[in-house]
């Protein structure tokens, strides 16, 4: 059995094609176009086997059923994304009928190769267990953003560097990825998979039991890991804060794991809530705390305008800031990177930032003469740390601040952004520097723009992290980030918990595939 369908669609699909994980927030349009491609195009993308022929028309009675109750749907008005209880109740019927397999393949990628492949699996002698599905675009050539994926499709995400091949799962949730000429090896060990655990008809409808299945992919998810480089990449923790303090031990339990995983931890920023020692000292001893569960790899930390000015806004006080250290360039052996940090808060008046001039010139020469006297740190990556967003946007209003500025007609961004944040894009195209690590306003953000001088142009990459420890009643958030060197492609995964509740990825983005970018 085989489906087709729009790439925006992926996430839609691995939600109704799993019965272990809650609805994903989704996009009232993307729902509405899902649901009405199997309504009224159901012979187009779907693919049945000769002994289900009716089968398309089966899904396109249930799909227009679902259609027709979004339509009718008005708990949330007219707001664009749909949370995921709402898509529950919707697509129930639906998932009810695609989830009733045991096993499921996604291709990802791009290729004739991979499509042909994707045909060939769809008659594989799997006894119509298996689902594949083929989204009709690639997602090599634009950057690809999901919100809260399901787990099967975030491991897809963050195989990225591998693509093109094929993630399978099963409805209980286990998943692997196999990259495209190791497809029908993993298919191979499905199918023995089929009859040692021979997946069966269970004591109510839809369930099938998948052991066999389940045992083949965690083995092989777990014989293949990935060789990307990882960063954890934290921000605005506001020590001294009532925030932080009671959020603090739900933070530490979660990096206990985290920290262990990843090749290098950053913060960006607003470490303390006010200039104080003894704010400082506490977050002397998170960092502290980390350096050790990271095996002695100390986090790189810059300042935000809350570390340098009375509560981040006023007059300049950098005793503590000298007490706990700053760099300016740190050089990362193990992920070899290269991360440039600027103090963003040196100038700029209440919350907002500025670069100076001087800064710019001292840590240029300072990276120009570290790449001259060791010239493999021309193959690193270079990254900039900096606290103020470089691209300006806006957020709904939810602190006090924001909403007593909404009321009069401010824009909170008027007082929080960074002054003359062009002079920062050219500095990163002259030194070809292409990612940028930033915290500031509290929300997650991943954005990708071109920026140009003359006729030189460039894609510059900013990636915002929220407060790691909560700050003004934000989630908790932290990013991982992972950089695939072969393909030159950036996998941002950003998680967040809210009143205590567990962390969960709440957003996935995949970068183009710059590497074969024209």
């Amino acid at each position: 059995m085989g489906a087709f369908f729009s790439l925006d669609h992926a996430n839609i699909m691995a939600y109704v094609t799993s019965r272990s994980y809650g609805a994903p927030r989704v996009r009232r349009r993307d729902l509405s176009e899902f649901l009405d491609a199997l309504a009224y195009e159901a012979r187009r993308y779907l693919i049945p086997e000769p002994a289900f022929e009716s089968w398309p028309e089966e899904i396109a009675e249930v799909a227009a059923t679902a259609a027709s109750q979004l339509r009718e749907t008005r708990d949330f008005g007219d707001r664009e994304t749909l949370p995921g209880l709402v898509v529950e109740r919707i697509l129930e019927e639906l998932r009810s009928e695609l989830s009733d397999y045991s096993l499921f393949a996604l291709a990802v990628g791009a290729g004739e190769d991979l499509r042909e492949t994707a045909q060939e699996l769809a008659r594989a002698p799997l006894n119509g267990q298996l689902l594949v599905m083929i989204p009709e675009q690639d997602m090599t050539d634009r950057n690809f953003e999901v919100l809260d994926p399901i787990p099967a499709f975030s491991v897809a995400l963050h195989a990225a560097a591998e693509w093109p091949g094929f993630v399978f799962w099963t409805p209980t949730g286990a998943s692997a990825f196999a990259r495209l000429e190791h497809a029908r090896e993993l298919l191979r060990e499905l199918e023995h998979g089929l009859y040692y655990g021979r997946p069966r008809r269970g004591p109510f409808p839809g369930f099938r039991s998948t052991a066999g299945f389940d045992a083949v992919l965690r083995n092989w998810a777990s014989s293949r890991p990935s060789r990307n480089r990882r960063l954890l990449h934290l921000s605005d923790l506001h020590f001294g804060t009532t925030a932080a303090t009671e959020n603090q031990p739900l933070l530490d339990a979660e990096l206990r794991d985290i920290v262990k995983s990843v090749d290098r931890v950053v913060i960006t920023g607003d470490l303390f809530d006010t200039p104080n020692k003894n704010y400082a000292a506490m977050f002397s001893a998170f960092k502290h705390n980390i350096t050790h569960l990271a095996g002695g790899r100390e986090p790189i930390s810059i300042t935000g305008n809350h570390d340098q000015r009375m509560i981040g806004l006023f007059g300049d006080n950098y005793k503590q800031v000298a007490l706990i250290g700053s760099t300016k360039i740190v050089i990362d052996e193990q992920a070899q990177m290269v991360f440039i940090c600027f103090n963003s808060s040196e100038k700029g008046s209440f919350a907002r930032g500025k670069i100076t001039a001087s800064q710019f010139k001292q840590v240029g020469a300072e990276f120009r003469t570290l790449t001259a006297a060791r010239p493999e740190l021309k193959d690193y990556l270079p990254i900039v740390l900096v606290h103020h967003h470089p691209f300006s946007f806006d957020v709904p209003p939810e602190t006090w601040v924001q909403r007593t500025l909404s009321a009069v007609g401010l824009r909170d961004e008027t007082l929080l952004e960074m002054v003359d944040a062009e002079d920062l894009h050219r500095w990163c195209l002259d030194w070809k520097v292409k990612t940028i690590l930033h915290g500031h306003k509290h929300k997650a953000r991943y954005v990708e723009r071109e920026v140009n001088r003359g006729s030189e142009r460039m894609q510059l990459t900013a990636i915002g992290c929220g407060s790691s420890l909560g700050a003004e009643g934000s989630p908790l958030s932290y990013n991982l980030l992972e950089w695939a060197p072969e393909s030159q492609r950036w996998v941002a995964s950003f998680y967040e918990s809210v009143n205590g509740g567990a962390f969960r990825e709440v957003v996935a983005s995949v970068s183009p595939d710059n590497a074969n970018r024209r």
